[in-house]
């Protein structure tokens, strides 16, 4: 991964195909204004609407079934606007496969807590990844930078996150170095209505 201090990397990911390992590029860039969110709108739209409405049983992620283009609209511009509040509080990244390109594969962001006692550690939230985008490394690579970024950008030395308890992200962060701390039940409800239980997950940076 090669990364500049503005948050933005390219990097490869190899992917075994048919007995070979094939490696594709992707570059991950920071948001930086409401005006460039616009430049990704329509992809992050249709992407926030998979992850909801594609699997209404096993989405939590804070919207109900189905979810409008007004509705994921509202949000990612609503995301927009906090990009320049002072103090910043919120880093959001984009995944595609070439610096230029408007299509988003994944995205993820950083919220750091406004309050001195909690300078130390950041959330992360909002790790989305396009359904034809998964099982070949693109969640790890965001996560991946998001570490970085949080390290050594932000100066934060822990990291958290929580996921709703049933769903493959669980196994998945576990699997990439995050240490689960504690479950609580009936935490949220599902895209169908449903209610279920939430996993929380601490990562140290330090080091």
């Amino acid at each position: 991964m090669v990364q500049d201090t503005h948050g933005s990397s390219s990097v490869g990911i190899s992917v075994a195909r048919a007995g070979s390992a094939q490696t594709f590029p992707f570059h991950i860039q920071a948001i930086k204004s409401p005006e460039h969110m616009t430049k990704f709108l329509p992809s992050l739209r249709t992407l926030l609407q998979l992850c909801v409405n594609q699997d209404p049983a096993s989405s939590s992620i804070g919207f109900r079934a189905p979810l409008s283009d007004e509705a994921a609209d509202e949000f990612w511009m609503a995301t927009a606007s906090k990009l320049t509040e002072t103090p910043r509080v919120l880093h959001c990244f984009v995944l595609t496969a070439d610096p230029d390109a408007a299509d988003v594969l994944a995205t993820g962001s950083i919220v750091t807590i406004p309050k001195a006692t909690h300078r130390h550690r950041a959330e992360i939230v909002k790790l989305l990844v396009h359904p034809s985008a998964r099982r070949k490394g693109v969640a790890t690579t965001m996560m991946r930078h998001l570490e970085f970024f949080a390290k050594n950008s932000l100066g934060r030395e822990v990291l958290t996150l929580d996921t709703a308890t049933t769903t493959p992200a669980r196994a998945f962060y576990n699997s990439i170095g995050w240490r689960e701390w504690g479950t609580c039940p009936e935490y949220a409800d599902f895209a169908d209505g449903t209610r279920g239980d939430a996993t929380f997950f601490v990562k140290a940076l330090r080091g």
